[in-house]
């Protein structure tokens, strides 16, 4: 079964009462809200620019961008992403996770104000190139919040709820993605149109994560690396056990931790040469190197920046609102899925879970495809009507797996002293595929 279920049996203070009802817990819970903030973000701003191609005042405003343009658009956050991601990591090691996810917090909050400025003077030139810039800050923040957060789920965490905080992670995208569908402005005909979307989203979360961030109490894992012992036996015992200081599973949290960090610094675990030498580090990586590739290169990327607004025309529906809501409702789709998803993986392995999902979405895939090519070989309605529940089908059943696995496992398979560098080599592999794929849909 999915998680490390022993330390059920290690006697915990208040274990009996609902995390709500558990003062440390809440308190804990409650403070770790601002990473999914952040992802919710990530998930909100994946969805816009899709989103804006369907919208004629965002494309007066940078001056009706060809298919070339966009993908640059999409292309842009990964980019810097690849420049940006050693430096995550090295931050993340030295300086403690928590300062990554509020540098991503701020360069949300300056990337939108960019570009909810993009085409006000009335040049659509600078509107371009506005929004564009505003894409590169976003996405320079990005790559931090990408790489420390999963982190920080797995270390911060009750050992109970750790599966499902981590499974969560990649749902607050989705509901980031749901707010963007449904919160449209499509009856509007001026940039209030597509930069309301923006401001009235992206700025509240940002605000609360920049400053909810500072009271999140540092990674224990960190704070015994660093020598700081007695904070980490601080936390385990306050948040953990809910203050009780002599208690055993705080005790048995602290131990271990302890003893694992001790034998990884005597035998060098965290140098590159051991990495790359030990046979199940490589392991490891592979592991990691797979799920990105899997989640770079679904195809999903593709209905969300460009496709489905261009099967919908297809289908011979262009009015903007109608649109909208078409979109709206293949995302409440993949939410329910990524809901699901996360059930699943409190239930089963998570190596079903990615099999199955990705079974489904090989059908989904070559169903899509089929009805595409019928359309466009007989014009049959029909034909193309299945094409968009397809669709749906389709990112549905990529949030099984993505939803709930895609960003915990890499931290889960990665030992505490090889876990920033295995989650840079995450992050950098899959802006690798994303630069490739981002550009080239549009493009194709």
């Amino acid at each position: 079964m999915a998680g490390h279920e022993a330390f059920r049996s290690i006697p915990n203070k208040d274990s009996h009462l609902p995390w709500w009802k558990n003062d440390g817990l809440f308190r804990l819970n409650l403070l770790l809200c601002c990473i999914f903030l952040t992802q919710y973000l990530n998930g909100y701003d994946a969805n816009l620019v899709g989103g804006f191609q369907a919208m004629s005042a965002w494309k007066t405003s940078l001056g009706y961008p060809d298919s070339s343009k966009i993908g640059l658009l999409n292309t842009a956050p990964y980019l810097v992403g690849l420049v940006t991601a050693p430096f995550a990591a090295w931050i993340a090691d030295k300086w403690g996770r928590k300062w990554c996810i509020q540098y991503a917090s701020v360069t949300n909050l300056v990337g939108t104000a960019i570009g909810c400025a993009a085409g006000a003077g009335g040049s659509s030139t600078d509107g371009y190139a506005m929004f564009m810039v505003s894409r590169i800050i976003i996405g320079s923040g990005l790559a931090f919040s990408l790489m420390c957060s999963p982190i920080m789920l797995q270390e911060l965490p009750h050992p109970k709820h750790r599966t499902w905080m981590a499974g969560f992670f990649d749902v607050a995208f989705i509901c980031g993605n749901f707010t963007a569908a449904w919160l449209g402005c499509s009856h509007l005909t001026n940039n209030w149109s597509w930069s309301a979307l923006s401001i009235l989203i992206h700025i509240g979360p940002a605000l609360v994560s920049i400053f909810v961030i500072t009271y999140v109490p540092e990674s224990p894992r960190w704070l015994i690396k660093k020598g700081r012992d007695n904070e980490a036996k601080a936390f385990f015992a306050k948040y953990h056990a809910n203050g009780a200081e002599d208690d055993e599973l705080a005790a048995f949290e602290y131990a271990e931790v302890h003893e694992a960090i001790r034998m990884e610094t005597e035998t060098k675990q965290d140098s590159w040469k051991v990495i790359f030498s030990s046979r199940s580090n490589r392991h490891r990586l592979g592991c990691v190197i797979l799920i990105a590739t899997c989640q770079n290169l679904s195809g999903t990327g593709n209905i969300s920046y460009f496709r489905f607004p261009l099967v919908l025309k297809i289908v011979g529906i262009t009015n903007t609102v109608t649109l909208t809501g078409l979109n709206a409702g293949s995302t409440s789709f993949s939410f329910v899925m990524a809901m699901f998803g996360l059930w699943l993986t409190q239930r089963i392995n998570r190596r079903p879970q990615l099999l199955g999902a990705w079974l489904a979405v090989l059908l989904a895939n070559i169903g899509l495809t089929t009805c595409l090519a019928m359309y466009t070989k007989t014009g049959n309605k029909g034909a193309s009507i299945a094409a968009v529940a397809f669709m749906w089908l389709y990112n549905g059943a990529f949030f099984v797996a993505c939803g709930s696995i895609f960003f915990s496992y890499p931290a889960e398979v990665l030992h505490y002293s090889m876990r920033g560098k295995g989650m840079m080599i995450w992050t950098i592999t899959a802006k690798c595929l994303g630069v490739f794929s981002s550009y080239t849909n549009p493009v194709a």
